[in-house]
């Protein structure tokens, strides 16, 4: 470990002293509205073991067109160049990289003549474990309100979608991988793959029976997670929390907000796979969902909506201009896409919404 903390050292202070800033794609980067530069020298390391994601290197000075430069990795059977870098702008450059094995390396941009100009610090590390976040509660990025659930209920007959978050021990990994799921019979168990918010991993599980069942995250022959999953009936369903987004700045009341219904059962612990109907004071809505899209209006005055489902509801009042129930099992949020992401993920990212409970 000494050498790794030299490594890092060395590359924090080039990092303190360099005109070029090194991020990644792995945390919503590109859907950010500010120059990369703003958020200073950003590697999301350590990666977990088999991620894959670009690299972006800005000239803060916006004077280096990049024309002849190079990025190299210092240990490339740690991190590997997928193919060779590429203009994204007159003044970022990009890599495609690979994080194949484990370890410490360095970055390296490189100019016409060979000299360093630029570095950053990148470690991998192999998945000892997993954590289950439940969609979409885990996209609203509340630190106290995040939906971790280690051994998820779920609807018998519903569908419902957990992101995967990695870890080494206690050490959080970034990125997703080549993660593979074994399920046992009475569940019908996948994994996704998202580059829209973040790029990571998640779980979609179907349930077809009661009881207690498991599925397996294996990356390669190692065994990362083992996760006990149990089916429960409607008759479980005791009541209904609605968690959605409080603006703070006059920029953040303009576009689309996230509601989100979350059926609860009598120990006030969350059921997932639960479709709700949703309703307006003046419209009622066909299709079913656990989240509710909408169009905040600060001019318009408090309409209620309501989340129903097996004989249960809530209620709350927003300003409203016009809405949409939706799914947080769409693939729009949980699996790759091309072109840019919907209006509502965008929504997430700028809102920086917070929880508000109705139960």
């Amino acid at each position: 470990m000494r050498v790794a903390s030299t490594l890092l050292g060395l590359s924090l202070l080039a990092a303190c002293t360099s005109e070029f800033t090194f991020s990644d794609s792995v945390n919503s980067r590109l859907y950010e509205f500010k120059p990369r530069a703003e958020y200073g020298d950003e590697l999301s390391t350590p990666y977990v073991l088999g991620a894959q994601f670009e690299v972006f290197v800005e000239d803060n000075d916006q004077e280096t067109d990049f024309v002849g430069w190079k990025v190299e990795s210092m240990d490339p059977k740690v991190l590997q160049l997928r193919a060779e870098p590429y203009k994204m702008s007159p003044h970022i450059l990009v890599v495609e990289v690979g994080a194949v094995g484990e370890g410490v390396t360095e970055l390296l941009l490189k100019d016409t003549s060979g000299a360093i100009r630029g570095s950053a610090a990148v470690e991998v590390k192999r998945p000892t474990r997993a954590k289950l976040f439940a969609a979409p509660i885990y996209a609203l990025d509340n630190p106290d309100f995040r939906g971790e659930t280690p051994h998820p209920r779920i609807l018998v007959g519903g569908t419902a979608t957990f992101a995967v978050e990695y870890l080494h021990e206690d050490i959080r990994l970034q990125g997703s991988t080549d993660i593979q799921v074994a399920s046992s019979a009475a569940i019908d168990a996948t994994i996704r793959h998202s580059e829209l918010v973040d790029n990571r991993n998640w779980l979609q599980v179907s349930v077809g029976a009661q009881g207690r069942h498991s599925a397996e995250l294996w990356l390669g022959d190692d065994l990362v997670e083992e996760v006990d999953i149990y089916g429960v009936p409607s008759s479980m369903i005791a009541g209904v929390e609605l968690i959605d987004g409080d603006a703070t700045t006059p920029d953040e009341l303009a576009g689309e907000w996230l509601l989100v219904a979350q059926a609860v059962a009598e120990d006030k612990q969350p059921i997932y796979g639960v479709d709700f109907e949703w309703a307006l004071p003046d419209r009622g809505f066909t299709e079913p969902g656990d989240v509710f899209i909408y169009e905040h209006d600060p001019e318009q005055e408090f309409r209620k909506i309501t989340a129903r489902a097996y004989g249960v509801e809530s209620q709350i009042s927003v300003r409203v201009a016009a809405g949409e129930p939706a799914s947080s099992n769409d693939t729009s949020l949980t699996c790759s896409v091309t072109g840019g992401p919907p209006p509502w993920a965008l929504g997430l990212l700028l809102l920086g919404l917070r929880r508000r409970r109705r139960g």
